[in-house]
């Protein structure tokens, strides 16, 4: 499949995805010794939900939309919707902040982000987007070299947040192997990795994988919308964390149940699992 960010943005994956990072930011901001955040696909930084690219795959009205006037939203999607919300302060929502973005407003001084994209066009927008400071790095390199070359962060502390495009039919396996070298130089961070769920199988024979490469601490969440098909629309979305923050499965099981009934498009539903 291929998945370029300014076609699916805001959409049901990013909900999940997204609350989850914000999640872990504020863990981490939990402790005044500083840290970095290493996003290896950081994507363009901000989507025109009212776009081109988004009108012809508006998504995202199955997505944010969906839990943007949500009165009762669980804590985990509150939090993610106060954060959309300051992109959009008129109240309408027309702007999505990628994930580079939601990472600079959470940066404390010390705190450092390391922005990883190779598509050139992707890569110029990604420079405008973001704030020309000196804790920002914006990088035009390939986000699995950066795996290597970016880790250890002298932060010492941080995360690493792994969301490609899944262009190339072996980006789950590209990924999961990449774990070996970046657990050897940064075993204590926490990482996060955003899958399309499509097959389960395919999904555990990754998660192994990754076991396999030294991954010890692992909490998945899976969330679908509809029924997942190996061919087709997305439906669903998985991540997986490795040294995932204290109190994220308890959180993740209060808050998925309701989030899957309000994204629901037919059979809906959920799991969280070490």
């Amino acid at each position: 499949m291929n998945y370029r960010h300014a076609f699916h943005a805001g959409n049901h994956a990013d909900v999940l995805k997204h609350a989850v990072l914000l999640f872990c930011l504020d863990a981490l901001k939990r402790k005044s010794a500083p840290f970095a955040v290493l996003d290896t696909h950081a994507g363009r930084g901000f989507y025109d939900l009212l776009g081109d690219e988004a009108l012809r795959s508006p998504e995202w009205q199955g997505g944010v939309a969906r839990v943007w006037d949500w009165p009762e939203a669980p804590a985990l999607i509150q939090r993610y919707v106060e954060a959309v919300q300051r992109f959009n302060e008129d109240g309408a929502l027309r702007t999505y902040p990628g994930s580079p973005v939601l990472v600079t407003q959470a940066l404390r001084p010390d705190d450092v982000l390391m922005a990883c994209e190779l598509h050139a066009e992707d890569h110029d927008k990604l420079r405008r987007a973001l704030p020309r400071v000196g804790n920002v790095q914006v990088h035009h390199r390939d986000g699995w070299q950066a795996l290597t070359a970016l880790l250890p962060s002298p932060q010492k502390r941080g995360l690493v947040l792994i969301d490609p495009p899944y262009e190339a039919p072996d980006e789950l396996e590209t990924a999961a192997r990449a774990f070996g070298a970046a657990l050897k130089r940064f075993g204590h961070g926490m990482y996060l990795w955003w899958r399309p769920l499509k097959s389960e199988s395919a999904l555990a024979a990754a998660d192994a994988e990754a076991r396999a490469q030294g991954a010890r601490q692992l909490l998945r969440a899976d969330l679908w919308v509809d029924t997942v098909r190996l061919e087709g629309r997305l439906n669903g979305s998985s991540v997986l964390l490795i040294n995932p923050p204290f109190g994220l499965r308890q959180t993740l099981e209060a808050a998925l149940p309701a989030l899957a009934a309000r994204l629901s498009q037919g059979a809906h539903g959920w799991r969280v699992q070490e």
